[in-house]
Formats: C-alpha cells, structure tokens, sequence
C-alpha cells in the first residue's frame, strides 16, 4: 500500500503576499493574477479568507522558467509554462502529485506503486497478470526483437516493440490510460532483451532470488542483465526505475503532451516521448555514461605500460538542479549495495575527479556498470520509468482544451545574407 500525500496543493515554501509574489516575479500584480487563471501558478487562501498568499518554491520555479533575462540560458532557448499536478521540481527538490520523492524511495515503494500514484486520476483496476504481454502480443514483441537484431538503437527497437504489439488497440475512447501505461510498461520490458530468467552467469554472490516484492524490477533485471536478480540488485533496480519515472517537463514530456494535445493515442503518444528520449542530451545520456565507466584503453602510461583510465562522460552538473540531482545520492548508494570493491573504487573515483555533482545520468551508468549490463540497457530503464510520467502528462493533457500547442514562427535573417 502505497503512502501518498493527499493534499498535493499543500505549500511546502515560504508563504508571501501578492505584492511579494509579484516582486519576485518581477512582472505587475495584474500579470500575477494572469498566471493564476492560466493554472501557472498556485493560490493559497490568507488568514482572513480574503487575501491570497503564495508558495515561494512555485515562485522560485515559475521565475525560472518564465524570465530568461534572470539567469544565463542559450540564446535560441524557449520558455512555456504549463500548469500541471502531476509533479514539482526545483532545485533540490522534486515531487510526485505533492509526495516528495525521496519519501517514496525510503519507504522502499514499488515501481508499480509510483506508477499507481503518477496515474492517480486515471487509475483503474489492475491485477498483477496486467502488467504483462500474453498470446498474440507477447509473440509478436519476440518477432520484432528477433527482425530488428542487435544493431538497431534501444529506443528505435522499443518504438518498433510498441508500435507492432499494439496494432489497432486504441484503449478506448477516451482512454483508458491506466491500462494503456501497463501494456506499455510490460511492452518495453520484452523488448529490452532476451529473458535470461534466474541463471548466474559469471557471478558467484549469493543472495535473496525473491524479489523483495518488485515483480516489474525483477522482470526487467532478467532481461538486461546476465547477473543473478538477487534482493539487493533487483531493489537497486526499482529505485531506478522510481527516481526516472517523472520529471516534469523534461523534452520527452512535452514531446508526449504536443501529441496528446491532438488527440493521438496512447501507444502514438509514447512514441513521440521516445523521439526525443532516444538523444544523447536527454535519455540516452546515461549510456554514454555507462561506456565510459569501465578503463578505456587511451594510451599508455610510458613507465611501466598500465593504462591510463579517462572519465571523460557527461552525468554531472545538472540545468535545474544546481546544487545538485537529489536522485543521484539514493541511487548510487543503492549501486554502493551491489558493487564490487573494485566497482567501488571506479565509480568513487570518477566522482571525485568530476567537477560538478553527479547526476541521477552517472548514476543509472553506475548501476548498469554494476550490474554487468550492455550500455544500450540504461536507455531501456530509462524509458521503462519514464512511461510512468509520459502516462500521467498525456491523460492530464486529454483534459485541456485540443490543439493548445500552437507556434508563431518570425523570419529570421541570418546577417550574411
């Protein structure tokens, strides 16, 4: 059972008055008021019932994105705002519907769980059979798996993978997001590698093959690496796969919502998220991380001939969460759990030489370094958790009016011309 904060538009900053709240802003109390309306931002009632007050994490995080003069971001960036109840970020600090997220992985909440809460407003019954591929779809998965081989990029092969298993399965009208999020969760774990089901392979360790209760980890565990899923590794999985599972409006998010905003379904809306999942600045990050983890062969020390190790990958330093990824600490010491002391060391040492604090990207390569996997297995992971969110954001997005995403493009005049 899973513990949630109910009350998700409870405060957890400093609360202001509208005058403040402005001034932070840095925009009239008359623009205030507009944020409000468009769902940009949150009113809190004042101690008279009259007077609003309002959250200074959300104000923090609204001047962020809303007033690029405020902090240094590329030239050709683009700011929009969407007002949304499916998660907060801020620097240090994220939250799903309300519910800190380092909450939910000290109390050990499964994937399942998570996932159950992110869906909160689209949840249906679902029994554990659910949450897996069966007959005709699981066959088909297998083919794809076996046309596609093993030279097709990870998100390429999932987009084939949920585009074949499918077929003509809308999931209602409107739909049935819940169920939509398990076919889809089930389907990419299938098509993440060949299940290799409790053999060790290489591997003398010895441990709990139970589970602990993290069926979906497990599964997947099974399929990306060649590890026996022992308690510690298959629990070190999980708490991957809830740290990935939302981050706002990451790229793939909205990539998911502009579909959903034209009414694709579900399968189509994944597939959209997967497009921009698959580049290497977003969710294909942690597999650059994970090549680059093992001693690299560069050139040779020339007085005794060992080699040189270089920790050039990204996974630290993070846009949002400047003073650092709260996702990395609980994640890397879950790895801490399962690695080798010459895993230890490796890992240690590439963060100690790093210049920045790791994010949750370094530590998703950490654990697929652990876990013996093929780096092409983190991207696996990575949209296995995020269809968790993609879920939430296109059933929210259902809900507002159609077609809202509309661009004004200028002509632009490049000065050579």
């Amino acid at each position: 059972m899973i513990i949630v904060n109910t009350d998700y538009r409870q405060p957890r900053g400093e609360l202001v008055d509208a005058r403040n709240a402005a001034r932070r802003l840095g925009v009239d109390v008359r623009t205030l008021y507009a944020y409000v309306s468009r769902g940009s931002l949150r009113r809190v009632p004042g101690p008279d019932g009259r007077s609003s007050r309002y959250d200074s994490d959300e104000l923090e995080l609204l001047a962020r994105r809303s007033r690029p003069r405020t902090l240094p971001r590329p030239t050709a960036s683009i700011d929009l705002v969407i007002g949304t109840r499916v998660s907060s970020v801020t620097d240090g600090l994220v939250r799903y519907r309300g519910t800190d997220l380092l909450d939910l992985v000290a109390a050990g909440e499964s994937f399942e769980a998570v996932a159950g809460l992110l869906w909160s407003a689209a949840r249906s019954a679902a029994r554990p059979e659910d949450w897996r591929l069966i007959g005709e779809q699981a066959a088909r998965v297998e083919s794809v798996a076996r046309a596609l081989g093993d030279g097709v990029p990870t998100a390429q092969r999932l987009a084939a993978a949920v585009a074949v298993a499918s077929g003509a399965d809308r999931f209602g009208d409107p739909p049935d997001w819940a169920a939509a999020g398990r076919f889809i969760i089930a389907t990419f774990i299938a098509a993440s590698g060949r299940d290799r089901g409790d053999d060790s392979t290489g591997d003398d360790s010895t441990g709990d093959d139970d589970g602990t209760g993290y069926p979906l980890a497990r599964r997947l565990w099974r399929r990306c690496s060649p590890l026996r899923p022992t308690a510690a590794r298959v629990r070190a999985l999980n708490t991957a796969l809830v740290l990935l599972a939302e981050h706002e409006l990451a790229l793939s998010t909205l990539a998911v919502r502009v579909a959903a905003s034209a009414r694709a379904e579900p399968s189509a809306c994944m597939l959209a998220g997967l497009g921009a999942l698959s580049g290497p600045l977003h969710g294909d990050a942690a597999r650059i991380v994970r090549e680059r983890l093992f001693p690299r062969r560069t050139r040779r020390d020339g007085r005794d001939g060992r080699e040189e190790t270089l920790p050039e990958a990204p996974g630290f330093g993070h846009t949002v969460h400047r003073h650092g990824d709260p996702r990395a600490a609980p994640l890397l010491g879950a790895v801490d759990a399962v690695a080798t002391p010459a895993d230890r060391d490796l890992i240690g040492e590439i963060g100690r030489r790093a210049t920045a604090p790791p994010t949750v990207d370094f530590a998703l390569g950490a654990l697929c370094h652990v876990g013996r996997m093929a780096p092409e297995a983190s991207t696996a992971i990575f949209a296995t958790a995020r269809t968790a969110g993609w879920i939430a954001h296109a059933a929210e997005e259902y809900a507002e009016p159609r077609l809202r995403f509309r661009g004004r493009a200028v002509t632009s005049v490049r000065a050579d011309d």
